[in-house]
């Protein structure tokens, strides 16, 4: 196999080539686990030693050759030793002393703890006597002659345990060794099966590389599924875990199918020998969690290679076991039951729709989403076969609830047109909760699945004026909330939240026409739910719904021009009766479910006004009661904090921003398949490393959501991306990509449109056309102001200001900046003033106010305009140093390009200069820094006055501040 190029783990490295050059020892020895990279890190510490003034002797100790006296000396001495020699060992160690030519002796040992006694004695006598110094690598877990462990032990060498690579180290062995850098999700996959080990990395990219499943896509690698389990690595895996003896393999598979399982399962499953035996070899690891022994695979990769292997029959038995010993003690945790379910469906047991159905209900709030799915699948295959059994063909409650909850799952799962197909097969339920259960999913369906929000919400207001149950209706009304909310009309959700939260009416239902999206082929009707006279059964719901599909988006995802709802769209109808106009439901109130839907879709209405504080609040306040709404709407996890973050987003709040992307990975924490969820904490991400100026970083993060194969936000992702892009200059790529995310967005009617329309700003100014790109934003913003989203605004006109148009954004960013939350709006319109005015101290003032929030593009471009100005009234000195400013905060950007940094140049420093000023600003003297090069002290000085006035600073302070950042 090729050997990969070494990268990352640059400090242990440095650290051990000190240990192996300290004079107060005679070596290192670098230990570790099976894998770790222990051989590359000695090779690297051995090419540290200059070739000739040392002698290396490399020692390579095996398996086979540990029981043979000198066995891993045998190349490097005599075969035969002198007749009548009394002591071998000083012989041997005289015969590697001879090789040294008068240069010192390195030993170089490889896999020391395999080194047979006689050849490890022959080594330690060499370096206890200072004839020789040592790098070898030492196995950790193995037993290692006493004579290599005393070296240390003694302080003769020292050691350094090496773990895996950090998150850090990985990213950087897989670009050297790909050409290229991983995508964020891809690293993070790669590093959760490999768990950092080296060789198991090597292993799993190559088998992956040859199967097609990881590849670049623009230059960035992705990992598409799993990495395929290649004979090469189950080779290697078994020779790792050794032979095993039938009760250990018993532990290790039934491990493998139900971890974390309980250590005392497990010994009664085999035996409490065998499963203290399988941990004492590293097969599993056992922790104790509130008294709870909990048994783990000791490596992930042990598992796929046990599933693998693992015949079919055996598998089954093996699940049939778990389920016997399980399900006798009365699935005490939530886990258990969403478990054995699926462990009964694995054996081939079967099991009633009840449980399975309470099971999928589990699974997904679990956000578990392929277990939830094959156990929607089974509920309403089992429901079927029960209906099936008696003999009836009549539509029960459970056969409805179970299609439902699938149809939501796929849904949410980002399958749309499967859960139209389960929705389209169910018969029309006769009760009424059943028809608004399920007129709800068809609603979804349709906004999210097929982009015909419209239809949605037709045929809940239709449906709303046919029910007889207010609390009833009140679902229907949560549910027009969330798509008006979500729909990009702020002011008509946060009359109709008003109304549910202060009282608990039910605003009458309303039809709500749609302007301004594509037309639908072939035409599209909804028509109401209308009942037979002769036997009140609804109409089929395929005769309610009809037309095409399509793809559905995140729920709050960011967006294109956007399609509209009338303003009367959320007022009551004027035709309605005065009992019908107020739509009260009264002696109903909301429960917790619909109360945290109604305060997620008014969160969104408010972040999108501008009142991002009030926003954030009710967000927190929702999350703080969670636990009594989880279960009832697990995903709702995923737009509330994309609300949270989007708040700190247009206020200018990273610290908020910060808060919000900690609290969602939490929640996604062992997460399936949840794609949705994991687009949007990637937009979340990408948008946080955005406002940092990290464009590098934020490709990574949205490179996997923005090119996920299947999933329907796709197009939120990519329209991110291709604002960064943009950003980065690449007019061209940023355009191609938007292209795409227009082409494969399938809910036009959200917000998406608006980030659209800011993206297309900067796309046009990284082709150059200024002019266009100013009025692009001032349209933006105008459209944004008569929808009422005035963070959207407000961000469109600083972008006009960005771009160097103040004066038609400066009367309307002056008004937001008394209204709107957060610093950001009103720095916007501070730099609108001054760059209006011709202030560059303005502009520095507001370079320092955005540096300070963490938003180094924003600072280094109005430091740019500062520049600019500058140069033609304050004189040169000051010019340089606000482009030096400018400089610096812009080389902290990761390969910004944008109009107004586009003619900063790099200082003209030359090599030496540049020396003298990084040793100036990290505080030496100038006779340090003469002594440190070799130099004059008059030298350092006019080279430090030098760098100085290049750079237009007066101080070593601000020397730092001008050099750290790049």
């Amino acid at each position: 196999m090729k050997t990969w190029p070494f990268a990352g783990r640059r400090q242990e490295l440095e650290h051990l080539v000190r240990l192996a050059r300290d004079p107060t020892a005679q070596g290192v020895l670098v230990a570790g686990p099976a894998g770790v990279g222990k051989s590359r890190l000695a090779g690297k510490i051995l090419e540290a030693f200059r070739p000739g003034r040392v002698t290396l002797l490399p020692i390579t100790a095996t398996k086979a050759a540990s029981g043979i006296p000198n066995g891993a000396l045998a190349d490097l001495i005599p075969r035969d030793h002198p007749p009548h020699l009394v002591n071998t060992l000083r012989w041997a160690g005289e015969e590697l002393l001879k090789q040294a030519r008068g240069r010192t002796l390195v030993l170089a040992v490889d896999d020391a703890h395999l080194l047979d006694s006689h050849s490890a004695e022959v080594v330690a006598s060499l370096v206890r006597a200072r004839q020789a110094r040592l790098v070898a690598t030492l196995r950790t877990g193995e037993p290692a002659p006493d004579s290599m462990t005393g070296l240390w032990r003694d302080g003769h060498v020292r050691r350094l345990d090496v773990d895996p690579f950090s998150d850090a180290d990985l990213v950087a062995v897989l670009a050297a060794a790909l050409g290229g850098p991983p995508d964020d999700a891809t690293a993070r996959r790669l590093g959760e099966i490999t768990e950092g080990n080296a060789l198991f990395l090597q292993e799993v990219v190559t088998a992956a590389r040859a199967a097609g499943s990881l590849h670049p896509i623009q230059g960035v690698w992705k990992l598409t599924g799993d990495p395929p389990l290649a004979p090469r690595l189950a080779d290697l895996i078994h020779e790792r875990i050794g032979a095993l003896s039938p009760a250990l393999k018993a532990v290790l598979e039934y491990t493998a199918f139900a971890e974390p399982v309980g250590a005392r399962t497990l010994s009664a499953l085999c035996s409490e020998e065998a499963v203290l035996e399988a941990e004492e070899r590293g097969l599993i690891k056992v922790a104790v969690d509130r008294r709870r022994e909990i048994a783990r695979l000791g490596h992930p990769l042990y598992g796929e290679v046990a599933r693998d292997h693992c015949p079919e029959l055996r598998r089954r038995r093996r699940h049939a076991d778990l389920v016997a010993a399980v399900e006798p003690m009365g699935l005490r945790r939530v886990e258990d039951l969403v478990r054995v379910t699926v462990w009964r469906l694995t054996a081939g047991l079967g099991a009633a729709p009840e449980p399975l159905l309470a099971a999928c209900r589990l699974a997904w709030a679990a956000h578990d989403y392929p277990t939830a799915i094959r156990l929607g699948e089974a509920a309403v295959e089992a429901s079927i076969d029960g209906g099936t059994a008696l003999g009836t063909t009549e539509t029960t409650t459970g056969d409805t609830a179970a299609a439902i909850q699938l149809a939501t799952v796929l849904d949410y799962a980002q399958q749309p047109d499967r859960a139209r197909a389960v929705l389209d097969a169910v018969p029309p339920p006769r009760d009424e909760p059943g028809r608004a259960r399920l007129v709800q999913a068809v609603a979804s369906n349709l906004a999210w699945g097929m982009d015909r929000l419209g239809d949605a919400l037709d045929l809940l207001a239709t449906t709303e004026k046919s029910l007889r149950d207010p609390a009833l209706r009140l679902q229907l009304t949560t549910r027009r909330l969330s798509l008006t909310a979500s729909a990009a009309r702020p002011a008509d959700a946060l009359h109709l939240s008003d109304t549910l939260l202060t009282s608990g009416a039910t605003p009458p239902p309303h039809r709500h026409p749609l302007t301004g999206p594509p037309a639908l082929s072939p035409p599209f009707t909804v028509r109401p739910v209308e009942e037979d006279p002769g036997t009140s059964d609804p109409v089929p719901l395929k005769a309610i719904v009809t037309g095409t599909s399509g793809l559905p988006l995140l729920e709050d995802a960011p967006l294109p021009q956007a399609a509209t709802l009338p303003e009367e769209a959320a007022l009551p109808d004027a035709a309605a009766s005065p009992g019908e106009a107020t739509g009260q439901a009264r002696g109903v109130r909301l429960g917790p479910v619909l109360r945290a839907q109604v305060l997620n879709s008014r969160a969104l209405a408010l972040c999108y006004s501008g009142r991002t504080r009030e926003a954030a609040e009710l967000v927190r306040e929702a999350l703080d009661e969670a636990q009594s709404w989880r279960d009832g709407i697990p995903a709702l996890v995923s737009p509330l904090h994309s609300t949270w973050a989007m708040c700190g987003y247009f206020a200018g709040d990273l610290p908020l921003m910060d808060q919000a992307i900690a609290s969602m990975r939490a929640e996604l924490a062992g997460q399936r398949g949840w794609s949705r969820g994991e687009g949007s904490l990637a937009l979340s991400r990408g948008h946080a490393a955005t406002l940092r100026g990290e464009l590098g970083a934020a490709l990574l993060i949205l490179h996997s959501p923005a090119n996920h194969e299947t999933a329907v936000t796709v197009g939120g992702c990519m329209g991110a991306y291709a604002a960064v892009q943009a950003l980065r200059g690449d007019a061209p790529a940023a355009r191609a990509t938007l292209r795409a995310a227009l082409d494969r967005n399938r809910a036009t009617w959200t917000a998406f449109t608006r980030w659209v329309a800011l993206t297309r700003v900067w796309i046009a100014a990284a082709a150059g056309e200024l002019e266009h790109a100013a009025e692009l934003a001032l349209s933006a913003a105008a459209e944004c102001r008569e929808a009422g989203l005035s963070a959207f605004e407000s961000v469109a006109l600083h972008d006009a200001v960005r771009l160097g148009a103040p004066h038609s954004a400066l009367p309307r960013l002056e008004e937001l900046a008394s209204v709107i939350d957060g610093s950001r709006v009103r720095l916007a319109a501070r730099q609108a003033r001054a760059l209006a005015a011709d202030d560059p101290n303005g502009l520095l003032d507001v370079a320092a106010g955005f540096d300070t929030l963490g938003m180094r593009l924003h600072a280094a471009e109005a430091a740019a305009q500062a520049a600019s100005l500058l140069r033609h009234t304050k004189g040169e000195k000051a010019a340089r140093a606000a482009a030096t400013e400018a400089w610096s905060l812009a080389g902290a950007c990761q390969g910004v390009d944008t109009p107004a940094l586009r003619g900063l140049a790099a200082p003209n420093l030359t090599s030496r200069e540049l020396q003298v000023a990084k040793l100036t600003a990290a505080g030496l003297s100038h006779r340090e820094i003469a002594e440190r090069l070799g130099i004059a002290i008059r030298t350092a000085m006019n080279h430090r006055n030098q760098a100085y006035w290049k750079l237009g600073v007066n101080s070593p302070a601000e020397l730092a501040k001008a050099l750290t950042r790049h």
